[in-house]
């Protein structure tokens, strides 16, 4: 009888700390670009978002197109460094998760990146 509630206990645990974490995407993995033939790798332990691959421009195969990648300050947000070719540096942007399948990253507001999985 005191393994069963034990046992109990910790699956009750179990399944509430997995739902409230369920709200919390982890974006680390491969994410396929919206606008062109290319996927892009996101190591949260390196900070950065590499180009995993590219149909169209195999030499950009991994660049690094976003670094200092850390979690901004609300739930599924990060703040990142993108490069800029307008400014020629790299320049803040924001990453927000619509949803765990979907990411975009925004430059002053506006959405300049898109990724799924």
């Amino acid at each position: 009888m005191y393994k069963l509630i034990v046992l109990s206990s910790i699956l009750l645990v179990t399944l509430f700390s997995t739902a409230a974490k369920s709200n919390e995407c982890d974006i680390s993995g491969v994410w396929n670009h919206s606008a062109k033939p290319a996927k892009l790798f996101i190591d949260l332990n390196k900070a950065e978002i590499s180009v995993h691959s590219h149909e169209n421009n195999s030499e950009s195969i991994g660049l690094v197109a976003l670094k200092s990648v850390t979690q901004g300050s609300t739930e599924n947000t990060w703040n990142a460094k993108m490069y800029s070719a307008a400014e020629d540096s790299f320049v803040n942007v924001k990453i927000a998760s619509k949803s765990c399948n979907k990411l975009s990253v925004s430059f002053n507001g506006e959405e300049v990146l898109g990724l799924f999985r």
